[in-house]
């Protein structure tokens, strides 16, 4: 049976962030989607965009949802395809072509520095870590980490913005988004920061006027992760 999203938002969204909603009178929504992707894996599911445009639409005080997505150059077909069903949604998408950046196959790439210095210098898991990594090296393979940074698209498109909100929703939880909040709160804009827990930054909950907990949040489609432990696994 099809719920219409309206209903599912009352439903399952926590009323306390549909009530501080309901009680702007202008927003816009301002979604830092690769930093949104990290929090699945620490959700334990899969979010579909379509749903969260469609639920935060679904508030007739928001006025635009903006996201920020980059282009994948090495996966045209894809990436094309997936900027398109932004688009359908009715947001505005923010993108640019992504950098790859060549990683270097270290013990960096496993383990913090100040993890590394809880080992004995010759214990047997240091040594083995140095192994892996020297198979690694030896292989020939190549790492490329993808880089699309928005910090000041976003930061641009907020102090534009300002004449045309009371508030704003912040998805993301980069500590460099602290300095355009400022601005916004300077000016007497309301701001709530949508994130999951120990992603966002000190820095944001300090500025804050409400901290969502996107968990809590979301009232769309959910794909859980299956884990190797079938203990804490879910259904795909």
């Amino acid at each position: 049976m099809h719920i219409p999203q309206k209903v599912r938002t009352e439903i399952v969204m926590r009323k306390s962030y549909s009530d501080w909603i309901k009680r702007e009178a202008s927003i816009i929504a301002y979604l830092d989607l690769t930093n949104m992707f990290h929090w699945q894996n620490k959700l334990g599911w899969k979010f579909r965009i379509e749903d969260i445009v469609e639920q935060l639409f679904s508030f007739p005080n928001i006025k635009y949802v903006k996201v920020y997505y980059g282009f994948n150059g090495n996966d045209e077909v894809n990436s094309r395809a997936f900027h398109n069903r932004i688009r359908k949604t009715g947001a505005i998408l923010r993108s640019k072509s992504m950098k790859f950046i060549k990683k270097s196959i270290n013990k960096n790439m496993f383990f913090q520095r100040r993890t590394m210095t809880l080992f004995d210098e010759d214990s047997q898991i240091k040594n083995k870590i140095s192994e892996l990594v020297d198979v690694l090296d030896k292989s020939g393979m190549v790492i490329m980490e993808p880089k699309c940074n928005f910090d000041v698209e976003m930061a641009m498109d907020m102090i534009d913005d300002t004449e045309k909100v009371t508030a704003i929703l912040l998805f993301s939880g980069d500590s460099d988004m602290k300095e355009p909040l400022e601005r916004l709160k300077v000016k007497g804009k309301k701001v709530s920061i949508v994130g999951v827990r120990n992603q966002v930054a000190r820095e944001l909950h300090e500025i804050k006027d409400i901290y969502m907990d996107f968990g809590q949040f979301y009232s769309g489609t959910k794909t859980y992760i299956k884990s190797e432990n079938p203990a804490i696994g879910g259904t795909a």
